[in-house]
């Protein structure tokens, strides 16, 4: 796995790296000194000193700007002579998106890959500005795709050019959180970071390596779906999932979650790190590679159930004399002690009474043309499974929809496409009532979109005839309903 993906890889689209060619092989704990994070309509600055380290100008790097625009930030760095700097990249312009397949294969055309991606990319995506790794564990294959949207990565990097600042460093905010919370906690892991007050980041990463990345808006995250999406790669759900403190956000699982709360200020106080820097800025600055893995309870405490409270206030109460022995002795050890982590299990929010119904999940799907033309074809002896599965289709919005039975019996559901992208969909939309295994090779001249083969019984899922053979399938990423 550290073969395909390095710490020294920053995974920034071709045009960026031509621009920071000098910076790829340098290590990420670099001695960075500057930090520069360009948000929305913002640019935060953060220095590595004690007073005065965190400034903010009314500026927007993403578009490009003229000299007169940036004399107030090149005055600032003149003033304090600043001359290089790292480069935070918010997640909403370089994306983390990958794709499975069952399958083992040693290359893929770039087009295919954009062809999985676009789907999940809310812009329009440039070949310029798209890596990609291939990682074949097991039987399967992970492609892991990086892409950058091209107009801004362009605009910044014009503009820094135009401040002659040389550049230490650039990682996408989900990387440099990775970095921190991999040195507490070194498995697999969920994570949510807050963009604003009404917007989220939530990545997966495991040993500083980070496998999606998706960027929410509300309070309410329904991520079963990503968690089932990510024991492709694990074998395993991963259920720790980190959760900023005093948060209201409700996570909506039928996975039993082992949440678990952080305060950034106290992380950096654990690390001898100044309070007020945010944790993708620690990540950027911190030397911490080599931090004890059991890093600060004070800055990461798992969420108690609320069915131990009472008893917890209780034992608390009744042990006062030794907690204040304990309190006192904590507070006299050296900072660098290691800190034991304070952890217990927490029951998910009950899923029953926010069950979406069959339809719910359409709104977060792709858009495809729903006048496309469909054909299901039975090729079981039971009978009415084309009707069902049509059904199905309709309610999704297709009307263009024909039936039948095949002239060859089937024993596993398939479905032919001429397109990722309507192969992606249909994954996605029919992941629960038609598992099928899908091929783009319905040719061209088709009178028809995609065509689906029954040839399980669908009330129970299983074969209708006999055991399945193995045919290469493509799995896409869940998309995270808003």
């Amino acid at each position: 796995m550290g073969a395909f993906f390095s710490s020294n890889n920053i995974f920034l689209p071709l045009a960026f790296i031509s621009f920071f060619v000098h910076t790829l092989h340098m290590p990420f704990f670099s001695k960075t000194k500057v930090v520069l994070w360009p948000k929305q309509k913002t640019l935060e600055i953060y220095l590595n000193r004690k007073e005065n380290n965190f400034f903010s100008l009314d500026l927007n790097l993403w578009v490009e700007k003229t000299d007169k625009d940036l004399e107030p930030l090149l005055s600032f760095l003149k003033q304090n002579k600043i001359e290089s700097c790292s480069v935070l990249i918010p997640d909403d312009v370089v994306l983390t998106k990958s794709f499975v397949y069952d399958t083992k294969i040693d290359t893929i055309d770039k087009k295919e890959v954009i062809g999985l991606a676009t789907s999940f990319v809310p812009f329009k995506i440039d070949p310029d500005c798209l890596e990609y790794t291939l990682l074949q564990e097991n039987d399967k294959t992970i492609i892991k795709s990086t892409i950058s949207e091209k107009n801004k990565i362009d605009s910044l990097k014009n503009n820094l050019t135009k401040l002659n600042l040389q550049i230490d460093n650039t990682s996408p905010v989900s990387h440099a959180i990775s970095q921190v919370i991999s040195a507490i906690y070194p498995h697999e892991f969920f994570l949510i970071y807050p963009l604003n007050e009404h917007e989220y980041t939530l990545l997966l990463s495991k040993n500083n390596q980070i496998y999606l990345t998706a960027n929410f808006k509300g309070t309410s995250f329904d991520i079963q779906k990503t968690v089932n999406y990510a024991q492709l790669y694990f074998s395993a759900p991963v259920k720790k999932l980190y959760l900023p403190e005093g948060s209201e956000i409700e996570i909506i699982s039928s996975t039993e979650m082992e949440k678990t709360t952080y305060n950034e200020s106290q992380i950096a106080q654990s690390l001898n790190k100044l309070t007020n820097l945010p944790l993708p800025v620690i990540g950027e600055i911190g030397a911490i590679i080599n931090a004890p893995k059991n890093i600060s309870s004070s800055g990461v405490k798992k969420m108690n159930n609320k069915k131990n409270i009472l008893p917890i206030v209780a034992v608390l109460i009744f042990s006062a004399a030794i907690v204040s022995f304990i309190v006192y002795f904590i507070f006299n050890k050296n900072q660098e002690d290691k800190i034991v982590s304070e952890e217990s299990t927490v029951t998910p929010t009950v899923t029953q009474a926010v069950t979406p119904t069959a339809a719910a999940p359409t709104p977060t799907l792709a858009n495809i043309d729903k006048k496309i033309k469909l054909q299901v074809l039975n090729a079981t002896d039971i009978n009415g499974q084309a009707a069902t599965l049509k059904a199905k289709l309709v309610a999704l919005g297709f009307e263009n929809v024909a039936v039948g039975n095949s002239t060859a019996k089937a024993t596993e559901n398939k479905v032919q496409v001429k397109s990722a992208t309507v192969s992606a969909y249909f994954d996605s939309a029919l992941v629960d009532d038609f598992p099928a295994t899908y091929t783009t090779d319905l040719k061209s001249a088709s009178t028809y979109d995609a065509v689906f083969i029954i040839g399980t019984d669908l009330s129970t899922g299983k074969s209708a005839t006999a055991t399945p053979t193995s045919t290469k399938k493509v799995t896409t990423a869940p998309t995270i309903e808003e």
